[in-house]
């Protein structure tokens, strides 16, 4: 993919020390907003990336301010070449939120399926990541939901059937492109068979490589046929391709699949080594030694201040400093070393040096494209009493399903994840304030909710609209229980006089007399495009 640039990146890493060699083929993190801290990584080790998030920056101008002054540590140096900025801008999960377009998520688009509407807002990623300073989209999830109740991919995958999220995954590659930002699609050889969770263990998913080729690899090939620069592993376990490794250290996986069968020339990066999967079951170094072997050109060290671990710069200066040692002790040949340096350093003068960055755009513009995929997403699944749109003569009741404390951990601290302060109701309940007369509308809280409920007598003007919500977070889960429990009450009581208002995935069952809106994510375009088609609007 990068070969013309190969004689030329052999020239510049000719006069590098082993200590910068090393230090390209890692993408590193740092807390706070500052780049100082990350001098010490770029300066001594020639640092080939960062994974920057919401906790580095929360608004383009502090990206900007934190990219322009990264780039000119990385430029004091006379032979340099531009670092990989990766951001997770990717639908469900965003960094800069609320400033940045997030657009419905991906679940969304796979609905509307309409790949020029995913394209257009992939294109809206990449136009707005360059502009902060960032150059690299670690998106699209490639996953197909195979296995729905997935806490970790869920709304992050375009869907269930893979010929139809080869197809989003695909457009999703071209529209990025076409914002001039470089792609990395997502978990390899996929994550959406599993119900684990990458960030706490080490899932395993028992299929054959034929299985595989039909279920869960035709988007990834989707992903390199649109020529998709990155290509990001998971930590998962196919004991039928290598029954030692999980696929991030598996030569089995990494060469023999995505090499030579699939025929991917691109850049393969590691998702975090810090992550449960790969830090509870390996010694570090062993790990980082086994993955460079195996077919790892890059690697991601990106939450080792995973719990704000004050020692985080120095355990990524030991690690970078473990891998030169093991070079000189010939555990890793420097051969093979440089043959990665130069595919890494190939790549970026192909792709990442002259990129237009730290432009203006039009955000109104981005916007509407935003609304134009949520609205589409928008589908009303069941309405078996024909409430929908809302009748004049109804009242409507807008109930909150889920407890106040459950949103607690919305917001990650690493800055990692959905990055949403607002719960989607709030959006929901908003729109649907400015488009229905008061007199008409009655919006309860949670525990507003569960007193009405206790109280209430049914009536036959009364309509229930039940909000019900789910987020994908990294190594934790967006409780549920309570919203659960509230709608079977709901549905106990009211019967077909509820409609439940799915702000989440529609894989699970809503009660049978009830109508069902999935707007198939939790985005505040998603929850005002859902408020909008109750009402017809």
């Amino acid at each position: 993919m990068f070969e013309s640039f190969r004689s030329q990146a052999a020239q510049k890493i000719s006069g590098w020390s082993l200590e910068e060699k090393v230090g390209q083929l890692f993408i590193l993190a740092f807390p706070g907003k500052d780049a100082e801290a990350a001098r010490p990584l770029i300066e001594r080790y020639n640092l080939g990336g960062c994974y920057l998030s919401q906790d580095n920056a929360a608004t383009f101008a502090e990206a900007r301010q934190l990219t322009q002054a990264m780039a000119a540590i990385v430029n004091q140096r006379v032979d340099s070449v531009p670092m990989l900025l990766g951001v997770d801008q990717e639908g469900a999960w965003s960094v800069l939120t609320p400033e940045s377009t997030t657009g419905p998520g991906n679940l969304a688009l796979g609905s509307a399926d309409n790949p020029a509407l995913s394209a257009q807002m992939y294109s809206v990623f990449g136009i707005e990541m360059r502009s902060a300073g960032f150059n690299c989209v670690l998106g699209p999830c490639a996953d197909v939901n195979l296995k729905p109740n997935s806490p970790i991919i869920d709304t992050r995958a375009f869907g269930e059937v893979p010929a139809q999220v080869a197809v989003q995954v695909g457009a999703a590659v071209h529209g990025a492109h076409d914002g001039g930002i470089v792609v990395c699609a997502k978990h390899f050889p996929g994550h959406g068979d599993t119900t684990g969770d990458t960030h706490r263990e080490i899932p395993v998913v028992d299929k054959s490589l034929a299985t595989l080729l039909v279920e869960d690899l035709a988007p990834f090939k989707a992903a390199i046929d649109a020529r998709v620069e990155l290509m990001m592993t998971s930590h998962i376990c196919y004991p039928q391709i290598d029954p030692v490794y999980p696929a991030t250290l598996s030569r089995a996986i990494l060469q023999d699949v995505l090499r030579e069968k699939l025929g991917f020339k691109g850049i393969v990066i590691s998702d975090s080594m810090n992550m449960g999967a790969i830090r509870r079951n390996f010694p570090p170094v062993e790990a980082a030694i086994i993955a460079f072997k195996a077919g790892i050109d890059m690697m991601m060290l990106s939450e080792e201040h995973y719990d704000h671990n004050d020692n985080y710069l120095e355990n990524q200066l030991a690690m970078i400093g473990a891998i030169v040692s093991a070079v000189e002790d010939g555990r890793m040949p420097e051969a093979e070393l440089n043959l990665i340096v130069e595919r890494v350093v190939a790549f970026k003068l192909a792709r990442l040096v002259g990129m237009p960055l730290f432009h203006e755009f039009n955000p109104l513009a981005n916007r509407k494209v935003e609304q134009a995929a949520a609205k589409s997403a928008v589908q009303i699944l069941a309405d078996p009493a024909r409430n929908l749109p809302v009748q004049a003569d109804k009242h409507v009741f807008v109930l909150q399903t889920t407890p106040l404390a459950d949103y607690a951990n919305l917001v990650n601290p690493r800055g990692i994840g959905p990055n949403q302060a607002t719960p989607a109701f709030d959006y929901f309940a908003a729109e649907i304030s400015a488009l229905l007369p008061a007199e008409r509308l009655s919006i309860l809280d949670y525990t507003e909710a569960k007193t009405w409920l206790a109280e209430v007598n049914v009536a036959a003007d009364q309509l229930v609209l039940a909000v019900i919500e789910n987020y994908p977070l990294p190594g934790e889960d967006f409780k549920q229980a309570a919203s659960k429990a509230m709608v079977a009450e709901l549905a106990a009581k009211f019967g077909a006089q509820l409609v439940v208002i799915g702000l989440r995935n529609a894989y699970e069952p809503v009660p049978e007399l009830a109508g069902h809106v999935c707007a198939y994510g939790s985005r505040e375009c998603s929850a005002r495009a859902a408020a909008q088609v109750c009402l017809s609007v």
